[in-house]
């Protein structure tokens, strides 16, 4: 897809936002669910009444028999081929709480799968954070290689000039050209890593960015005095401890008494006479009862397993803020540490102006060579590359700062 923002430039949140619309998990939201919906659908199923029919046919080595002899009364041999088939019904009437519990864990399960993919998805925004500032850095380095190459071109001409008139050495414009082609190849790499930069972006948010696109830096503003954590990995961990707690619960459950209502209607010989040698037809109803009153402690044992789960998620989550706590306490060192070498890049740049302002003088009236004034004048370019790589630098801190604590 081509950009087609009515501006030529973009920004951080804008990317970050484009990144999590189109990566490709997104899409197992949708299918996660979906599949939540059809077990749900199957768990409400257990009230309903379960219908089945079943047939069957056996011989047996031996029948029932009657031992005993009566003058006059033949009592026939039970036939050994037996036949029958059953329509059955059971309506489960009282499951001890089951259902609800297997509806609420699987509702809490979902919320849980959907939360790891929020986990896994806010791990993109660092990698859109890093190809971002990137681009920003390597666009701004050929910005001041642009800006240089024309302070050169511009001396170059009066060089020329002296050249021409005899007063300065041809050496000295024969330098300067030969830093301007130093110039023209420095912009071809930055420009060749800024077109890898937007391809990569691009893929990530699913959008041709040109090399021309401009990157903004976002104006953040952030407080650094109070640690409010809320990283989707946080929830994560609580979603996972309640689905462990409703299990637990389930175990409890499993052990209700439950009450089932069935019925059964068939056909076969011998019926419910079974010293009836004919097919008839037969049925019956009636109530089931049905109660673990004794698993063998292995309720109590999986209840231990699933409370040794929950602490070690504690665990998990106990680790996971303390290297949040360690990664803020660095991302506040470097905020601190690019606003203070900012301070000083000020000072440098001022310094140097000076310098080679005085240099330029001297190169005109033939006192210095050109390469004495071009070792000046790129101090000067490296102290504007510094106070703007530091700027960027800040500006990155910030972000990470905000997105190592959830907040961006």
């Amino acid at each position: 897809m081509a950009f087609s923002q009515k501006s030529d430039s973009v920004t951080l949140d804008y990317c970050q936002k484009k990144a999590l619309e189109n990566y490709p998990l997104i899409k197992q939201k949708d299918l996660l669910n979906k599949a939540s919906e059809i077990k749900l659908f199957n768990i409400s199923k257990t009230y309903l009444p379960q219908l089945s029919l079943n047939g069957q046919a056996t011989y047996q080595s031996a029948v029932t028999e009657i031992p005993i002899h009566i003058p006059g009364i033949t009592i026939p041999s039970l036939y050994k081929d037996m036949y029958k088939a059953t329509f059955d019904v059971t309506q489960v009437i009282y499951d001890g709480g089951l259902t609800s519990g297997q509806k609420k864990l699987e509702e809490i399960t979902l919320k849980s799968d959907l939360q790891d993919v929020e986990t896994e998805l806010y791990k993109i925004k660092d990698k859109v954070n890093t190809i971002y500032f990137s681009i920003v850095a390597l666009q701004e380095n050929k910005k001041l290689l642009l800006l240089l190459k024309e302070d050169i071109e511009s001396k170059l001409k009066k060089i020329t000039s002296g050249v021409t008139y005899g007063t300065l050495l041809e050496s000295n414009s024969d330098v300067l050209k030969a830093e301007i082609i130093k110039i023209d190849e420095q912009v071809i790499e930055l420009e060749s890593g800024i077109d890898a930069g937007f391809k990569m972006l691009g893929d990530y948010i699913n959008l041709d960015l040109p090399d021309e696109t401009l990157l903004s830096l976002p104006d953040t503003v952030i407080s650094t005095t109070n640690y409010d954590n809320s990283r989707p990995e946080l929830k994560a961990f609580d979603l996972k401890k309640q689905q462990l707690d409703v299990s637990k619960s389930l175990l409890d459950v499993k052990l209700m008494p439950k009450v089932a209502g069935f019925g059964q209607a068939g056909y076969g010989r011998p019926g419910l006479n079974m010293l009836s040698n004919t097919f008839d037809p037969f049925y019956m109803v009636g109530l089931k009862v049905s109660w673990t009153i004794w698993d063998w402690s292995q309720s109590k044992n999986e209840k231990q397993l699933l409370d040794i789960k929950s602490d070690v998620i504690t665990t998990q989550k106990d680790a996971f803020n303390q290297g949040i706590k360690i990664l803020l306490e660095k991302n506040i060192a470097d905020i601190q540490k690019y606003k203070d070498l900012l301070v000083k890049d000020k000072e440098a740049i001022a310094l140097r102006e000076k310098i080679v302002k005085a240099y330029a003088s001297q190169l005109e009236n033939g006192v210095i060579t050109s390469t004495e004034y071009l070792t000046e004048l790129n101090a000067k370019a490296q102290a504007e590359v510094n106070m703007k790589y530091h700027k960027i630098l800040l500006a990155k801190a910030q972000i990470d700062y905000l997105t190592t604590k959830g907040k961006f």
